[in-house]
């Protein structure tokens, strides 16, 4: 059973003042009475402190959860807009991007990513609308190796840059996101296996999945 700090504090610290009085062995139960109510109200404080803490952790990890999953959403419409057929959507598109970029959130490496998994090639997109470009080349679907990667290397790669995406540190992400973004290009796609690792990483498992 635990014990209700600030309850105990204002017990101890009540008794404490029912004994302030002439009589000596009074005085001595005020004191005694008075130091573990104040052990108690530390110890109160100490779990408000954590108590907010831990608020404040459970706030940060969704607010970056948020952050991760708006993130995916823009640069996927920024990505279909380039890649669109129709000529003011793509400038359209590229100018969202370029507008995103100019207010310290750049998304060139997710949006290349989500182009590159969509089957075009990122560096003409970012050039040229489809409608001018002919339907076979340069931006032509690449063979998907994924499955070719073994299981156990797999992990490992996912792991660590799910760890980097989360890092606070702009250059690990830019280098997890441009580590995603090189594997996609030679078709090895590890995009849903990277969300799954981050999704664990911040919100634990899955709790609808088996546990096996």
């Amino acid at each position: 059973m635990s014990i209700d700090h600030r309850t105990e504090a204002e017990h101890h610290l009540a008794n404490a003042a029912r004994h302030l009085t002439e009589v000596p062995a009074d005085m001595r139960i005020a004191e005694v009475s008075a130091w573990i109510g104040q052990g108690y109200a530390t110890l109160a404080r100490d779990g408000d402190r954590a108590a907010s803490t831990a608020d404040m952790r459970d706030a940060l990890t969704l607010l970056r959860r948020r952050e991760y999953d708006v993130r995916e959403l823009v640069s996927a419409h920024i990505a279909k807009a380039l890649a669109s057929r129709v000529a003011e959507r793509w400038k359209a598109g590229r100018e969202l991007a370029q507008a995103v970029d100019a207010v310290g959130c750049n998304m060139d490496d997710l949006i290349d990513a989500r182009l590159s998994e969509d089957g075009w090639d990122p560096r003409s997109a970012w050039k040229t609308p489809a409608s001018a470009v002919p339907a076979d080349d340069p931006w032509a679907a690449k063979p998907d190796i994924t499955s070719d990667v073994p299981e156990p290397v797999r992990r490992v790669i996912e792991g660590h840059l799910a760890e980097m995406l989360l890092d606070r540190d702009e250059n690990a992400q830019k280098w997890a996101r441009g580590i995603a973004y090189e594997l996609k290009g030679v078709g090895a796609d590890l995009t849903d296996e990277i969300k799954t690792r981050i999704h664990e990483m911040t919100l634990g498992r899955d709790p609808s999945e088996p546990p096996f």
